[in-house]
């Protein structure tokens, strides 16, 4: 681990990782390159670089508001986002809860974590990944906040490794036939069809991975281009085809058996309550509920409304850490 610490936060620019179609509704504004509330200018920022071997081939960036509080929170963004996108949000909740240690990382292959495609669908990987992190960091059992696809990262987790959970927000919960008709399209089988990538050369040219690459500097390129293009579009496809079986489940990911079967002590589903959400329908949230235990479902379209059902549901299913 190599900690840097900050007592300044800094100011970020528009990502091109996000799915800007998601972008019709008002948890945009709150999650993505959101205005700073106050107090934040006063928070401590631990920034890590967590290299997870031996057990993943692979390092994670992390930044930690609030290092010294108790209660452990981590933050899982959404959409092909991460933490230069996501990081106000985070910082938010921190300013707002000075005794939450509010966690956010970068996902493999985003941000300024390392690349590694794996063998599994990535959503698998990063749950794995997030697994030996939590190790590392000594934060378990944890309370988790996913957004959309980050929601699913953090479900996997939970099927695999019920004891680093104490609790769950999904805010939003992505399902439905036109998000795995869409998301997997625009994420994954995009590069597939693009019969011009033919080296990772290319593959370095596209927004995601351009946006990589200037957010890394010639480090972040020496990564990229150490992998084979056959590698990254197998992975592509594995990932694609994946999400694109969940057309028919409640949730984008996971069958309706597997989410019956998560062992979360609580969980607690948001909305930003608007009806038309082709990707995040009001209708599987609530039926999530019907499958998930120990489950609530609100309405909560700003941050103000998040925070007022966020800070005492943590607080309540959180052990502090020892």
């Amino acid at each position: 681990m190599t900690p840097e610490t900050n007592d300044a936060v800094e100011e970020v620019e528009e990502d091109v990782t996000l799915f800007k179609s998601a972008s019709n509704n008002s948890y945009y504004a709150v999650y993505f390159n959101a205005l700073p509330e106050p107090g934040v200018e006063a928070l401590e920022c631990e920034k890590l670089t967590v290299d997870l071997r031996p057990e993943r081939d692979v390092t994670l960036y992390v930044e930690i508001y609030n290092p010294k509080a108790s209660i452990p929170l981590i933050v899982t963004p959404g959409g092909m986002g991460e933490i230069d996108g996501f990081g106000g949000f985070a910082r938010n909740i921190a300013a707002a809860a000075p005794d939450l240690k509010v966690i956010i990382w970068d996902r493999r292959n985003m941000g300024r974590s390392g690349i590694n495609f794996g063998t599994e669908p990535l959503s698998m990987e990063e749950a794995e990944d997030l697994h030996v992190l939590i190790d590392r960091l000594g934060v378990a059992p944890a309370a988790f906040y996913g957004m959309s696809s980050g929601a699913r990262s953090n479900m996997v987790l939970a099927e695999r490794y019920p004891d680093d959970v104490a609790a769950f927000v999904i805010a939003p919960l992505t399902g439905g036939p036109i998000a795995a008709s869409q998301l997997p399209e625009e994420y994954y089988l995009k590069y597939v069809t693009d019969d011009s990538l033919t080296s990772m050369e290319e593959v370095a040219k596209t927004p995601l991975w351009n946006g990589y690459i200037e957010r890394n500097g010639p480090e972040g390129r020496e990564e990229l281009m150490r992998h084979d293009v056959s590698e990254f579009l197998a992975a592509m496809k594995r990932a694609g085809e994946h999400l694109q079986s969940f057309g028919q489940k409640t949730a984008l990911g996971m069958t309706d058996e597997q989410v019956a079967a998560l062992s979360v002590p609580a969980t607690l589903l948001l909305h930003h309550g608007q009806e038309v959400d082709q990707l995040h329908p009001i209708a599987h949230s609530r039926a999530a509920t019907t499958l998930l235990q120990n489950s609530t479902f609100e309405f909560a379209p700003t941050l103000q409304p998040i925070l007022d059902l966020l800070l005492p549901f943590v607080r309540e299913h959180t052990p502090p850490l020892s």
